[in-house]
């Protein structure tokens, strides 16, 4: 999958300017850049949400087939886990079909009753249970610790094991192996597209 001479706005203001992504089919890829960098708008156009992905957008699955994990994804706070997950079971087909454990305790608590790690967490297990093509997930790391997004992160590996493509936005380095693919956000006007271990070396910051 990639993008080609893409050019994105936010209001007047232009955000990239006829740059090009890449990503790997059945592979973990990152969206690597800085704060306000304009990664979530990127997702934003890989989704589709808007309805305006143009024939630049090449070898993407339809909007159906994506399952996107924005920032600000929320449930009704009196739904219990469990309620939420069967929910989600019986609206799409499920790519696996196991509690892990760290989900499995939450069943009997209400959406309302979780802390911020537990609602990030149990988001992010919802949207790597369903059966779709391409996974987004919009900086799953912010607000958790590091052994959430190691539990996270092995979820996304999974995925990949099953021959899912997996993209993730994030400011962090912490779960960036040196064989992922990365778009490196480097500026407006230039991503960088290599494995980790290459891009390392061109790094603004």
């Amino acid at each position: 999958m990639k993008v080609e001479n893409f050019n994105c706005y936010c209001g007047r203001k232009k955000i990239f300017e006829q740059v090009a992504l890449q990503f790997e089919d059945g592979q973990l890829n990152f969206i690597l850049g800085e704060k306000q960098s304009g990664k979530s708008r990127i997702l934003d156009c890989l989704a589709d949400i808007d309805r305006i992905r143009g024939e630049n957008f090449i070898g993407f699955p339809e909007p159906f087939e994506i399952a996107y994990l924005a920032e600000c994804d929320q449930f009704s706070a009196e739904l219990t886990v469990l309620e939420i997950i069967e929910f989600v079971k019986q609206l799409q087909g499920t790519a696996k079909d196991y509690l892990p454990d760290v989900i499995g305790d939450l069943l009997p608590n209400k959406f309302g009753a979780l802390s911020l790690r537990q609602r990030k967490l149990l988001l992010v297990f919802l949207n790597t249970i369903v059966e779709k093509e391409l996974y987004l997930f919009d900086e799953p790391e912010r607000d958790v610790d590091l052994a959430c997004t190691q539990e996270m992160f092995g979820w996304f590996r999974e995925l990949t094991e099953l021959d899912k493509t997996v993209i993730v936005t994030t400011h962090k380095l912490d779960n960036i192996h040196d064989v992922d693919n990365v778009n490196y956000i480097k500026s407006s006007q230039e991503i960088i597209v290599d494995t980790f271990l290459k891009v390392k070396s061109r790094m603004a910051f």
